[in-house]
């Protein structure tokens, strides 16, 4: 059978792969931990000796580099084998070292370490240069990687060497003794030193043979310039094979000057002191144009003394790239899981079920505000019933050795906050079946929760503004009904038809306010609304305000009380119609939650830059849990039984809105419940430059004779109930319902203004406009939208078309007649004036 991670591998790779690992304490590969897989694909990958322990029992596994160290009384036995029975002969030695490992100790480096071997029949001193690290997860210590070196020839160099150097100095010694006698011994002396070179020169070449073996890098360096005289095989592989004998370092590697390593050869010649290091990082160009490659070694500088004095270095070392990248992605790998479970705000846990103690990951402390080590910590922090309810889940998971989940709630130590957990667990049983412990995560849900609750409010408040809106809009239909019948029952009754129209005009004019509420909301929350922003007094936007809510203020017979600077004292820059609506909705809601007979006061002040308008009441005040929510859409105080103040809780995120498009703020305050209310705006202060604002609107107004009004529109109730109230205001009025009739009754009726609907059959309004405006009779006549249509697009797409006035049906009567009276009949020829006498008469 073939598995991914035993693939390829040479010899031990097919060993593996033909193995029945069944029958051993690891079970069928494809069941191995993936920590064990991953760390048996690196070492058959790695062409450097490398061994792995895993477990209690110590399971071996080695790579094809290793094999050759082992002999054949270990090869292939050692493979699956224990740990303990394979290496009987140096378990004193070599035990104590992987116990500190697999217990938390930490990796452990052992340089030129003799542990003697039986291979190939005999035992032998073999000199070792190797190192201990931990393979280990979260859970902990796995196993233990071994990678090693045999540098037994590199030992014995080193001692060859040093015999050398100390039969040199004996040699020197003899020899300068030999100078003391030489007028008497001068053919020994010859002798002597030939015997000595020769002796020499044999030492040295065994040296190189030696050396040249040997699996590390080796090479001499001479002089203070370090100067090549020696590398073996393994430092020309390194270095990429190049000519190197006689050059200086910096001559022949001259990419590795300004990466520190000359410096410390120059250390090391002018000091005398060896130098080593492990895991040195270093690029090296293999050609002089090729991409610099990276590499790690470890090595060793060794002053070479001759007469007490440094002549050269000795350099050894090994190549432990493989290594080193090894455990750098073991290191990158932990940290990714620990950033993607910070990230996630997951926190991973093993719990033992027979001692309860708890591991969790390092992030447990931020998410749960403690770190505990054993689960009735934790359970102390559950909410109770969330407890009880995951305890019955886990309780059938553990019958079943399945999953259990659940979201619970848990109270953080630290700050009391409450984290919303969603919690996942899997019961591990043992090879028995025995459930020995849980394994599972627990995910941060807090934001999802309350994201969760925040829809649902809203979803009641819209809820209680349907039901709402629904009252308001049923309400003014039953009394319009009313006097709609009282009318037809009574046309002649001239105090039933005043009476009824005051109904109708009331009710029509509450079911308007509320719409326009409605859609100023709307257009204000999506951006539709276009500030016509110029220099405005306060003082008169405030008298417009109680001049709009002086009626309802004195019908609840409330007092008003005010606190305003003179006009022309200050003013800001904003919408003059929009300020009034802003001031008009906060006296409004101050006189419908302000109990018969209260007190309302408005103040306006002014600072350096700054305008504050305050609009007190002695009201029924505010509730502390909706003061956080008293701007938002549908928000209301309780309402009576009776729903006497009305409204659809719109006033104040309308107030709000316009208020932060002027770029100012709005805030509210209540002392509680029956104790009154005070709403303040902060708007920017502005100068005022002579007379502006509101003084240099409009013409005045025409006082003369009545119009000539067309009034065109396809709803025919509607246009002959506005021709009754334009014909009582005392102006001639011709309706039309079709565009084409009104196109051809033009030039005979020749109109002063003409009122029409946009939404006209055959030909819209804006077209009619556009007609008329290109005709003879009605160009210079003033043109008025009464349209259904409200929007700024349309009212746009109108002026285009040549109105002059727009109006939203139901328009304001009032207002209406207002704009009439200050339009100036077209002048006529005295022909055109004789049509209008004769339509008149």
């Amino acid at each position: 059978m073939t598995f991914d991670f035993l693939s390829n591998g040479g010899e031990l790779g097919a060993l593996m792969r033909a193995r029945d690992w069944s029958a051993t304490p690891l079970g069928p590969p494809e069941q191995w931990p993936t920590l064990l897989k991953s760390t048996i694909r690196l070492i058959l990958t790695s062409s450097h000796p490398m061994f792995l322990w895993w477990g209690k029992d110590l399971v071996q596994f080695y790579n094809d580099a290793y094999r050759h160290t082992m002999g054949p009384e270990r090869h292939p036995s050692a493979l699956g084998g224990c740990g303990r029975v394979c290496w009987e002969e140096i378990w004193p030695i070599i035990g104590p070292q992987i116990d500190l490992v697999m217990n938390g100790g930490g990796s452990t480096w052992h340089e030129d370490q003799l542990v003697p071997v039986t291979r190939h029949g005999k035992r032998e001193d073999v000199w070792w240069t190797y190192g201990y690290s931990p393979i280990e997860d979260h859970d902990g210590v796995h196993g233990v990687l071994v990678v090693c070196n045999d540098v037994t020839a590199q030992h014995k160099a080193k001692a060859a060497l040093e015999r050398m150097n100390l039969a040199l100095t004996e040699q020197i010694t003899q020899r300068e003794h030999a100078q003391r006698h030489e007028a008497i011994q001068t053919s020994q002396r010859l002798r002597a030193e030939q015997a000595l070179r020769e002796q020499r020169e044999a030492e040295t070449m065994r040296l190189r043979q030696l050396f040249e073996q040997a699996h590390g890098f080796i090479c001499i360096l001479r002089g203070p310039q370090h100067v090549f005289e020696f590398a073996n095989s393994a430092y020309l592989r390194l270095v990429g094979h190049r000519a190197l004998i006689g050059k200086t370092v910096r001559e022949a590697l001259p990419d590795v000057v300004g990466q520190g390593f000359v410096d410390l050869l120059d250390g090391v010649y002018g000091g005398g002191v060896p130098y080593k290091t492990g895991d040195q990082g270093i690029e090296l160009r293999h050609a002089p144009d090729s991409a610099p490659t990276h590499a790690y070694v470890d090595f060793v500088y060794q002053p070479i003394l001759e007469n007490g004095m440094v002549s050269g270095i000795f350099v050894q070392g090994f190549d432990v790239t493989d290594r080193t990248m090894a455990r750098q992605a073991l290191q990158r790998s932990e940290l990714r899981l620990k950033e993607g479970l910070k990230v996630a705000r997951m926190v991973v846990w093993d719990w033992d079920l027979d001692s309860n103690e708890v591991v969790f990951s390092d992030n447990a402390p931020e998410l749960f505000g403690a770190a505990w080590t054993n689960m009735r910590q934790v359970w102390h922090c559950f909410d109770p019933g969330d407890l009880k309810r995951i305890e019955l889940a886990r309780r059938e998971a553990l019958q079943s050795h399945g999953s259990y989940g659940d979201v619970v709630r848990l109270r953080r130590p630290d700050n009391g906050q409450v984290v919303w957990l969603q919690v996942y667990g899997t019961v591990v049983a043992d090879q028995a079946g025995n459930a020995r412990c849980i394994r599972g995560v627990s995910i941060d849900v807090s934001a999802r929760k309350r994201a969760e609750e925040s829809l649902r409010e809203a979803a009641r408040h819209k809820d209680e503004f349907l039901a709402m809106l629904s009252h308001e809009l049923r309400n003014p239909l039953a009394p319009i009904r009313s006097a709609a019948h009282l009318l037809g029952m009574a046309p002649d009754n001239i105090s039933r038809v005043k009476m009824s129209s005051v109904i109708i005009e009331r009710q029509v004019n509450h079911m308007t306010s509320l719409i326009n509420d409605l859609l100023d909301v709307s257009r204000v929350n999506t951006g539709l609304v276009v500030l016509d922003k110029e220099v405005i007094d306060l003082h008169q936007v405030v008298l417009e305000s109680v001049e709009q809510t002086q009626p309802l203020i004195s019908e609840r017979g409330h007092e008003l009380c005010l606190d305003v600077p003179a006009e022309g004292v200050v003013a800001v820059l904003g919408d003059r119609k929009r300020l009034v609506q802003v001031l008009t909705n906060l006296l409004h809601n101050a006189a419908k939650y302000t109990p018969r007979g209260g007190r309302i006061a408005l103040e306006v002040s002014h600072h350096a830059d700054t305008v504050e308008l305050h609009v007190r009441d002695n009201g029924i005040g505010v509730e502390a849990v909706l003061m956080p929510h008293i701007f938002d859409l549908f928000t209301q105080e309780k309402r009576s039984s009776d729903r006497s103040q009305g409204g659809l809780g719109l006033g104040l995120a309308l107030v709000r809105s316009l208020v932060l498009l002027h770029g100012g703020h709005v805030t509210a305050a209540s002392p509680g419940p029956g104790e009154g209310a005070t709403f303040s705006v902060y708007l920017q202060k502005h100068a005022l430059a002579g007379a502006a604002g509101a003084a240099s609107r409009g013409a005045g107004s025409h006082a003369g004779e009545g119009l000539r009004l067309m009034l065109v529109d396809d709803n025919k109730d509607a246009a002959n109930a506005m021709a009754m109230v334009l014909e009582s205001a005392g102006h001639v009025v011709m309706v039309e319902h079709d565009p084409l009739h009104a196109l051809d009754s033009v030039g005979s009726f020749a109109p002063d203004a003409c009122l029409l609907d946009i939404g006209l059959p055959g030909m819209d309004g804006n077209e009619l406009a556009r007609r008329l405006r290109a005709s003879t009779h009605a160009r210079a006549a003033t043109l008025i939208a009464v349209t259904g249509y409200g929007n700024k697009y349309d009212k746009a797409s109108a002026v285009q078309a040549g109105f002059d006035h727009y109006f939203v049906k139901p328009a304001n009567t009032a207002e209406l007649i207002g704009v009439l009276s200050r339009i100036k009949p077209v002048p006529r020829t005295r022909q055109s004036a004789q049509l209008a006498e004769r339509i008149e008469g």
